[in-house]
């Protein structure tokens, strides 16, 4: 296969996704610009299927993971398909996340090969590791740092957890990046700098520690001003913050199992749980993920800088959560 004209497309938005692009240019040696990275948002979605459709050539081949579907997502990934498949070319899926038995017929069986579907054993990175054989020592420690990333476990290893923060820290902020080529250049150096086999560079070091100061800051304001607990679940609202680290900090402040973390900036939503299966309650709302730990994307626009309407939300999501989950 010619590098040249392979390329990954990856979720965006956690060291998961962005691992398996790495592992996905370890393995063919693909070319940086070869490498896209998406959310659950159809708008990036579509630029990256025009990109890649653009760019690849007769026999492409498109690796895609750590990537769902959801309703809005589901058309233009079909399209995308279709175009590789249109140049006599062959997609390959790998995703940890759940899918719907009719997503798995509909779009997953248009595939050359699908590794789809929850997988309580594996995250996407793992997956790519073990189905392209990369056996290293390297990529065995790298992807069992994703890992523990991924499921929101704490390694014992110090230095792990550290690299695991500096992942969280740089990836939070360069997703952050409004411009579509902009955001894409800042995580293929991530990835890129983890082909090389290296964990981290001073350049993600540095990117890392300026958003923690910034995270940190936001995280203590939203559990100080903009925390709603109710019941069953506790709401926190603020601009962008790591996901993880903001329903770690709503859970240990409000006692509640079930977070939810709102992004008022993009109307994101993400759910943090310890013991409840919080998969429904995010399909309620459009999205999906794992059992403790999912997201959605609001549809209906909010003002949440009102009081009124951030604990009329609060009051949504509580009832909900105590029918679904």
């Amino acid at each position: 296969m010619d590098p040249k004209n392979i390329f990954s497309l990856t979720h965006q938005s956690d060291i998961d996704g962005v691992g398996s692009a790495a592992l996905i240019k370890m393995r063919y040696g693909i070319p940086g610009k070869n490498m896209f990275f998406a959310d659950y948002s159809p708008e990036n979605v579509i630029k990256s299927k025009i990109e890649i459709t653009k760019a690849a050539k007769e026999g492409a081949v498109l690796i895609i993971a750590d990537l769902g579907l959801n309703e809005a997502t589901k058309q233009p990934m079909l399209e995308l398909i279709k175009n590789i498949k249109n140049k006599n070319g062959s997609v390959y899926w790998f995703d940890h996340h759940m899918w719907k038995d009719s997503w798995i017929k509909e779009v997953a069986s248009k595939c050359d090969a699908a590794i789809v579907n929850e997988n309580a054993k594996y995250c996407a990175t793992e997956i790519v590791r073990n189905e392209l054989s990369l056996n290293s020592a390297f990529c065995k420690r790298f992807a069992q740092i994703v890992h523990y990333s991924d499921f929101n476990l704490r390694p014992k290893n110090k230095a792990h957890m550290k690299t695991i923060i500096e992942y969280a820290m740089s990836i939070t902020s360069y997703s952050q990046i409004n411009d579509y080529s902009k955001r894409n250049n800042k995580l293929r150096h991530i990835a890129e700098v983890i082909s090389e086999g290296r964990l981290s560079d001073g350049i993600i070091r540095r990117d890392a520690l300026r958003f923690d100061k910034t995270n940190t800051a936001r995280i203590k304001e939203m559990v100080s001003r903009r925390l709603i607990v109710i019941d069953k679940v506790a709401v926190g609202f603020q601009k962008r913050v790591n996901s993880t680290l903001a329903g770690s900090e709503i859970i240990k402040r409000s006692g509640k199992d079930i977070a939810v973390y709102i992004n008022t900036d993009d109307l994101h939503g993400h759910i943090r749980t310890k013991k409840a299966d919080c998969v429904k309650l995010a399909n309620y709302f459009g999205g999906g993920g794992h059992p403790h730990a999912a997201g959605f994307t609001l549809k209906k626009k909010y003002d949440f800088s009102k009081e009124s309407e951030r604990r009329n939300f609060a009051i949504l999501i509580n009832k909900k959560a105590k029918e679904l989950c």
